[in-house]
């Protein structure tokens, strides 16, 4: 049987000249207006109107063209590109002067058990949240309201071995049923659920750990009496079962956005935010049903105690992530330090050792084709380094593909013809990045499938800087084999950190 295969179109800005995005232009179209126009104004002293005419474009094309790497940064931008970030990080720094301390524990509880509104604040990076309990499926589970970022989300546990488990033929038939369940949603122009993430979590396990326990078991006072037989029996087994240095879990997260729609089925339903719970509560059965047509068995939905779980455990994964009993307040860490630009740095309470944090986008996806297990080598194939990967498809009515795809191939023919024209040569992963770009709008007309623009991070964890540092370097490595190019988002790290949490963020 032979392998299908996949292949990315590479992703140019649909700008009104070149391949700059339109901020971009913007900048380079004033500073030649500003150019033409001081020379206007200075044309009775010619060394000044030169001087005047020549200055503000080489002060543009200097802002967006010409890269360099800050202080404390390991990635290189531009002015234009470096702008945005170091705006966020100066705010970032007024507000908590770079470390954030949760007020779970002076905050306390109230009488009845629940903790106050003043320990349930967000470290820096995540938007503001509230948690409203619901039920599907008679199980519980807890919507996630975010004012601030206008969305709301719920997010299901997936029991599933991965693509890297599967057969060729059974990878095809898993990603053709994926495609089902995007087009459920996305070719439905009135339904709320725009955004599906998905998020692979994959943790350290010690291989020793239960032998050990039943080491320790051997020896206590309870099991003297135990015959040889038995435990020369139970040895036998442990021998035979096969324990893995890694834990993989997976999450799927369907994200609402705030609209007039969804404001309607809420009010239909309950008043305030017990109301839009509701209103996502039957979205997430609907994606429960969808999983399950997909071959995706769900494992429950997240509830209070789980989401508190996963997320501690992402900041601090020496918390194990089945301790579900954890309270809401301390789903985060006691401390999250973002004064350093290459990471950001977590501590629990009680603890004297802080865990590192990294986060990288995918910022170039395979240009040549690719199996559908092409992601293996940054999922199964670091067995060593505690991460997190996400991948967040934002999806649009095939219509819209279809125009999108077009208005990009049609971007990727003037750029090759203009630089046919300049006599330059082309980059033959051009070529074949634009003849992606152009088979994969034929076969989004061809089907009517859902279109979907996506977005992929990951984000390492490490106990010490310098073991964080060789733990990137890795990760860049599996990446390259991989076929993506990542991008460290250096002095940005506590806002990207969320990108990989289960909120369906990181995309405009």
């Amino acid at each position: 049987m032979s392998t299908r295969t996949y292949q990315f179109g590479k992703h140019r800005p649909t700008g009104l000249v070149g391949r700059r995005d339109l901020g971009e232009q913007v900048v380079l179209g004033c500073g030649a207006a500003t150019g033409i126009t001081c020379g206007l104004l200075l044309n009775g002293v010619p060394a000044l109107a030169g001087l005047g005419l020549v200055l503000p474009v080489v002060l543009a094309g200097v802002i967006v063209y010409v890269p360099y790497r800050p202080k404390g940064t390991s990635q290189r931008r531009t002015i234009y590109r470096w702008w945005r970030i170091n705006r966020y990080r100066k705010r970032a720094l007024a507000r908590t002067g770079g470390v954030w301390v949760s007020p779970a524990v002076e905050a306390g509880t109230r009488r009845d058990g629940t903790p106050p509104d003043a320990a349930l604040t967000a470290p820096e990076g995540v938007a503001g949240m509230t948690w409203v309990p619901v039920t599907v499926r008679g199980r519980e589970a807890v919507v996630v309201l975010q004012p601030e970022a206008g969305c709301v989300t719920a997010t299901l546990e997936i029991a599933s071995p991965g693509l890297g488990g599967k057969e060729v033929g059974e990878q095809v038939v898993a990603l053709e049923r994926w495609g089902e369940l995007l087009d459920a949603f996305g070719n439905t122009e009135e339904h709320p659920v725009k955004r599906i993430q998905v998020l692979a979590r994959q943790m350290k396990s010690d291989p020793h750990a239960h032998r050990r326990f039943v080491a320790r078991r051997d020896e206590s006072a309870a099991t003297a009496g135990t015959p040889q037989w038995l435990k020369d029996s139970y040895d036998t087994l442990a021998d035979a079962v096969s324990t893995s240095a890694e834990e993989h879990r997976y999450y799927v997260t369907a994200h609402a956005r705030f609209t007039l729609d969804l404001a309607a089925e809420g009010a239909a339903r309950g008043e305030g935010d017990e109301g839009i719970a509701a209103a996502m509560a039957a979205y997430l059965e609907e994606l429960w049903a969808r999983c399950e047509d997909a071959d995706l068995r769900v494992i429950a939905p997240l509830d209070e105690g789980r989401l508190t779980a996963l997320i501690r455990n992402s900041y601090d994964p020496d918390h194990p992530i089945w301790d579900t009993g954890l309270p809401r307040a301390h789903a985060f860490p006691r401390n999250v330090d973002v004064r350093e630009g290459t990471y950001v740095a977590t501590r629990a309470a009680g603890s004297t050792i802080s865990w590192y944090h990294a986060t990288a986008a995918v910022v170039s996806w395979p240009t040549t084709p690719v199996g559908p297990d092409f992601l293996s080598p940054l999922l199964i194939g670091m067995p060593d380094v505690i991460r997190t990967m996400a991948i967040t498809q934002d999806l649009e009515p095939n219509d819209k593909a279809v125009e999108r795809m077009l208005a990009e191939d049609t971007n990727n023919q003037a750029e090759m013809i203009r630089d046919r024209q300049r006599g330059k040569n082309i980059d033959p992963r051009d070529v074949i990045a634009a003849n992606a770009t152009g088979s994969r709008g034929m076969a989004l007309a061809a089907s009517g499938a859902a279109g979907a623009s996506v977005v992929g991070y990951i984000t390492v964890s490490a106990r010490s800087a310098a073991e964080l540092e060789r733990t990137k370097r890795t990760t860049a490595s599996r990446a390259r084999n991989a076929h993506l190019r990542i991008e460290w988002l250096d002095l940005e790290h506590a806002r990207a950190f969320a990108t990989t949490l289960p909120f369906a963020g990181g995309i405009k």
